[in-house]
């Protein structure tokens, strides 16, 4: 993990590989916050990667406009969003049969799971946990098989495996409207906006 200013950063290849192929802030910012985003820049550029920064709205009000000024552009604007375990409302479709994955040892951490229907994949969804707090990310239905419960199944099946491990958090970036109604009603609740920032290509 590099560490450049208040920003954390893990690129590359490592990155994907643990789920944060991205720079976020995790100290408080300051005056030298413009000399921090230059440095930052000039470490993907020597690294030949993207930068991207993604980081929650209201814990960092400040740092959009600093973002833009250093040459940043905004990628994406979604809504954050949190379940506990006595907020959690699974979901389970009886035609989706849901298989969890071989934990990849690079990465022991993250749950995958597919949904099946009629003895097909039909959609799949990760979950990476740190110490009882997870991301669920990665949630795709496959085009032929939407609205019969493939994402709400597999994304209950995850997040309650979590929570029965002794898991106390689950947050997600909810990508569109649709997306936004479907975990509000396995009870995840709006704490958030989570902006992504990054470089724009030369």
């Amino acid at each position: 993990m590099a560490v450049v200013g208040p920003f954390r950063a893990i690129p590359g290849r490592t990155g994907e590989l643990v789920g944060f192929n991205y720079a976020l802030p995790v100290d408080p910012l300051d005056e030298r916050l413009p000399a921090a985003i230059g440095a930052l820049r000039s470490r993907y550029r020597a690294l030949h990667e993207p930068l991207r920064l993604e980081f929650n709205e209201e814990t960092w009000p400040e740092l959009a406009q600093a973002l833009e000024r250093g040459g940043l552009v905004l990628e994406s604007r979604n809504p954050l969003m949190a379940c506990e375990p006595d907020e959690f409302r699974p979901m389970t479709a009886p035609s989706v049969v849901v298989r969890f994955l071989e934990v990849d040892p690079r990465h022991p951490t993250t749950l995958r799971a597919v949904g099946e229907l009629n003895g097909e994949i039909a959609g799949r969804a990760s979950l990476g946990a740190v110490e009882g707090v997870a991301e669920l990310y990665g949630v795709v239905t496959d085009p032929p098989f939407r609205r019969h419960g493939v994402a709400a199944t597999v994304c209950s099946a995850l997040v309650e495996r979590l929570f029965r491990d002794g898991g106390s958090l689950v947050f997600l970036d909810a990508e569109n409207p649709g997306a936004e109604a479907l975990y509000a009603g396995l009870g995840f609740r709006r704490i958030g906006v989570r902006l992504s920032y990054a470089e724009p290509p030369p």
